[in-house]
């Protein structure tokens, strides 16, 4: 799916959901579920890190954004060095902003879009950068927060490893399978680098 389709249907699902909270399964299902194989397969960098700057604005063409920069652990797809930073933009404020003759603009980034802030650590599967702007992969779905030494997605992990061959992966990962909810980080990356080598083949 092209950013600008996910784009488009994060727009519309804010018309169709407005005023509504969704449990982490309901909100999962605005978007196309994809487990961590899809994420992996799909993302172009899968980087580990944290981030130390959020900010927005408009761009060159009055597109809002929000503009992230995360100090780089490690990228499990290669591409990214140790300790570079890596910053994108993703579309959207991050809050309605005065402008200054009494209007407010209201163009905050859809809801299902990650949430990002300064200090915290994530695994990131991103998209690459298509006229300016990109996202994660799934939204939501492919952002990770690192917490006391679990990781967990912005929809709690629903559906992350379902239809996982449990047979392309090692015994000592099987578990994560099963797990629900946050899972263990470590073994979470390992998984992560043995999916990658294999769509890498």
């Amino acid at each position: 799916m092209s950013v600008r389709s996910m784009f488009a249907k994060a727009t519309l699902v804010v018309a169709l959901s407005a005023g509504l909270t969704l449990a982490p399964e309901a909100s999962a299902q605005k978007h196309i579920k994809q487990n961590l194989a899809q994420l992996v397969n799909q993302a172009h960098s899968i980087i580990s890190g944290e981030v130390i700057s959020v900010t927005d604005g408009f761009d060159e063409r009055k597109r809002p954004y929000t503009e992230v920069t995360i100090r780089v652990g490690s990228d499990a797809k290669g591409k990214l060095a140790e300790d570079s930073l890596y910053t994108f933009r993703q579309f959207g404020l991050l809050k309605p902003r005065s402008m200054g003759n009494g209007k407010v603009y209201l163009g905050v980034s859809p809801e299902g879009f990650a949430n990002w802030h300064v200090g915290e650590q994530v695994v990131a599967f991103m998209n690459p950068t298509l006229g300016g702007l990109t996202t994660t992969v799934g939204l939501e779905q492919g952002k990770f927060n690192l917490l006391n030494g679990k990781v967990s997605n912005e929809v709690g992990n629903y559906g992350l490893f379902d239809g996982i061959d449990s047979t392309q992966i090692g015994a000592e990962d099987q578990n994560l399978l099963t797990t629900p909810g946050a899972v263990d980080a470590q073994q979470f990356m390992h998984l992560i680098g043995k999916l990658a080598q294999g769509a890498a083949q």
